[in-house]
């Protein structure tokens, strides 16, 4: 596909997902080239056995080889080294994966517009979310030039002294800033980090920005605790503007230290219980697919498929019941309206079947 920039890009996503949802093999569109930059992406999905779109929202990139070297990961993790876009499509797209969103890790504010220039033209990713420290002396600076680039959609909540979450007054006034761009939030919710009730005063303070949770909000284990399980569902009902990001399933059987392989089981039922709860408090409108690649790939699973196929399967597994129109909510639908820009008080976000 034609590098196609912010809006327009994510109208030519949208146009592939209606074609999917609809069943149908052209879009009815003036733009001759637009139509058939559309047929082409949905038939190279169908060549490769994938008749309905991925969309991924969270992957990471980074190059350890560069001048400089990389704060993350440290040079101890197993994921260690130069990870590209390059790497990321040859194994996103045999996938079924159509388009992906980066997320940065790094804690470098000028690693921001790295990331953006590493991806330069490329139309396979077309959205990304940045890191600022919330709270800190250039946030309103920073967020102010990172805006002007089209593909920069929100930000994710500095993650790297707990706790992220304070609400103090510069805190405030940068989050608002967010939310009047039409920006979003992702965050970490596990641990002493941004605990639940933090998230809770976060959402309710600040209730026109739309906040996500990253990696299953810390589900831990094959059975929710009874406080997750609450904490979550109080989040639900109290939070209209939260959502939660369907990632990163092996965390919840981590053993390590985050750097090192653990293993994890492939069969759903060690996932499922959890899925459950999430999807009966938040339901299928705030559910949104990612892989946190390459991130997931020290979750070992002695599927033959390999780590990142297998969370697809999991995903889909679980999905396939309660049909495709809500199979394509959270695998791809969701992510296109949650992860754009909104004008304050913009209700485009009403979703249906």
């Amino acid at each position: 596909m034609k590098w196609l920039r912010g809006e327009l890009l994510l109208q030519c996503i949208g146009a592939i997902a209606w074609i999917a949802l609809q069943g149908v093999s052209v879009v009815s569109a003036a733009d001759t080239s637009f139509r058939n930059e559309v047929a082409n992406a949905l038939q190279t999905l169908k060549d490769a056995g994938h008749s309905h779109p991925i969309l991924d929202t969270h992957i990471h990139f980074y190059q350890a080889s560069r001048p400089g070297g990389i704060p993350w990961p440290p040079a101890n993790s197993e994921i260690y080294g130069d990870v590209l876009p390059a790497d990321y499509k040859k194994l996103a797209i045999p996938n079924g994966i159509m388009a992906s969103g980066v997320v940065e890790a790094s804690p470098l504010v000028e690693d921001n517009q790295w990331i953006l220039n590493l991806l330069g033209h490329d139309s396979f990713f077309p959205f990304f979310v940045g890191q600022l420290e919330i709270g800190s002396a250039g946030f309103a600076s920073n967020l102010e030039r990172l805006s002007h680039d089209p593909r920069f959609v929100g930000i994710r909540g500095f993650l790297w002294s707990p706790p992220a979450i304070t609400l103090d007054a510069a805190q405030l006034a940068n989050l608002r800033d967010l939310a009047q761009r039409g920006l979003t939030l992702d965050i970490v919710s596990r641990g002493t980090t941004n605990p639940k009730p933090r998230v809770e005063a976060l959402c309710t303070t600040v209730p026109n920005l739309r906040i996500i949770i990253d990696h299953l909000a810390g589900a831990q284990g094959p059975v929710p605790t009874p406080e997750w399980e609450l904490a979550m569902r109080r989040l639900a009902d109290l939070c209209p503007n939260l959502y939660i990001k369907f990632s990163s399933f092996y965390d919840m059987y981590q053993t390590t230290d985050g750097n090192s392989h653990w293993l994890a089981p492939s069969n759903l039922a060690a996932y499922k219980a959890h899925f459950d709860v999430l999807m009966t408090a938040f339901g299928a409108d705030r559910l949104i697919w990612g892989s946190n690649w390459p991130v997931s790939t020290l979750g070992h699973v002695t599927d033959p498929s390999g780590s990142f196929a297998t969370q697809i399967r999991l995903a889909e597994e679980y999905l396939a019941p309660f049909g495709q129109a809500i199979r394509d909510k959270v695998m791809f639908k969701n992510a296109l309206l949650f992860y754009r820009r909104h004008v304050v008080g913009d209700n485009e976000d009403e979703q249906g079947d």
